[in-house]
């Protein structure tokens, strides 16, 4: 599939998407029916959560690295407007649905991700048709309900593929010593036919392979990375002394940023001049409070608490900005492995050791993950080695991920840290 000749028109792509919430390419107007062009058409107009669907010859060389969520973040930076963004994915040598979201609350936790999976389950192939699905469930509020039941199939059908796997390499194991004594007439009247489907069986397990972990080998990585579940200890631990040297130099630049932030930011509340008592300015006054108390007056504070007074600042600043346009305060999701990296783009579905998890990353994080890659986590010096800053125990950030998790983050860190 090629990409669009001369890029982007974001213009003419939110024209249409103003006119009928639905952009085709004419690249990709093969690809959806007219029939399911309209349902989808008609199911955004009437949805009570704003929902865009953008149907993209995307490209690993193009503007936006073949990523859907990079086409939808540049969709939302060109016109912010709130909503669910659905773009198209070749990533995986088929054309599926993901996207991001932003200022939207719907009833599934995930809305993105839980709505393109189980449209891709239920009508595995055909984009039109999980369009129509995707768009459904989002008007209707049934995602999770639909996610849930999707989830279940497609884990009995891993687990038929799995089981069929198995039981053909015994088998062919088996017809493997036998055919060796078979004569050379056989073998060459039957050779061809074995050959092709052995190439195909194998062919097809590989895929099958690919799409099952996709998801689950991002945390598998973390775990071998940090030696955990391996029965083997890492190879080389950093002398102290070296580990003291760079504990210093990354926690010393983070206070000064830190300090420097909360200095400004307390310098344009005082610019502001409000005095009115807003749900928005009550925020950045809190926000405010909060940072400082977090950072605290020591020379060598957790570095943990450095991250969060620096979170807590932009959140405050944010929260600075609606009050003084009048506007109402709803706080940013941060990217959960690294809060330092921003506003989270959408919610991605991990599996963990102890079950699956759905948290929201940024467009970096996501994309490391589809690719294989290990993300950059926010980790912290305890001991001899880095630990992720989830696996600290250091409240209210572990568990709340720095509000990734839990928006409040204010009312955690009173209840936490009296």
């Amino acid at each position: 599939m090629t990409s669009a000749a001369d890029g982007a028109d974001l213009d003419a792509i939110w024209a249409a998407l103003e006119k009928d919430r639905v952009y085709v390419h004419p690249q990709m107007a093969n690809k959806v029916t007219p029939q399911q062009l309209a349902e989808v058409k008609d199911t955004t107009a009437g949805s009570p959560v704003p929902t865009y669907v953008v149907v993209y010859p995307l490209h690993p060389d193009d503007e936006f690295n073949g990523d859907p969520a990079d086409l939808a973040a540049t969709l939302h930076d060109h016109r912010a407007e709130p909503g669910i963004y659905l773009a198209t994915d070749v990533r995986w040598d088929r054309i599926e649905l993901d996207g991001a979201s932003w200022d939207v609350r719907s009833e599934s936790p995930d809305a993105v991700g839980h709505a393109t999976f189980a449209a891709k389950v239920e009508h595995p192939g055909d984009l039109g048709a999980q369009m129509v699905a995707a768009t459904q469930m989002i008007a209707e509020g049934t995602t999770e309900a639909r996610y849930d039941t999707a989830w279940e199939k497609w884990k009995k059908e891993q687990e038929k593929l799995e089981s069929s796997s198995d039981s053909d390499s015994v088998s062919s194991s088996g017809s493997s010593s036998q055919g060796s004594s078979s004569s050379s007439q056989s073998s060459s009247s039957t050779g061809d036919d074995s050959d092709a489907g052995a190439i195909v069986g194998i062919s097809l397990t590989v895929a099958i392979a690919a799409v099952a972990v996709a998801l689950a080998v991002a945390w598998r990585r973390f775990k071998a990375e940090r030696g955990e579940g391996t029965g083997r200890q890492k190879a080389f631990t950093l002398p102290a002394s070296v580990v003291e040297r760079v504990r210093d130099a990354h926690d010393s630049a983070l206070v000064a940023r830190a300090d420097r932030e909360i200095l400004a930011f307390g310098e344009a509340i005082d610019a502001a001049h409000l005095s009115g008592d807003t749900a928005a300015w009550q925020a950045a006054l809190d926000h405010y409070d909060a940072a400082k108390r977090v950072r605290g007056d020591s020379a060598r504070p957790d570095v943990l608490d450095v991250v969060g007074a620096l979170v807590l600042t932009e959140r405050g600043r944010e929260a600075l900005a609606c009050a003084i346009a009048g506007k109402p305060y709803q706080p940013t999701t941060p990217c959960y492995l690294n809060p330092l990296h921003g506003a989270a783009t959408g919610r991605t579905a991990l599996t963990t050791p102890r079950g699956k998890v759905v948290v929201p990353l940024c467009v970096t994080c996501r994309r490391d993950l589809l690719a294989h890659r290990r993300p950059d986590i926010l980790d912290v010096v305890r001991g001899d080695g880095p630990v992720h800053y989830f696996d600290s125990g250091v409240e209210p950030w572990a568990s709340t991920g720095y509000g990734a998790l839990e928006p409040d983050l204010i009312t955690t860190l009173h209840r936490t840290r009296r």
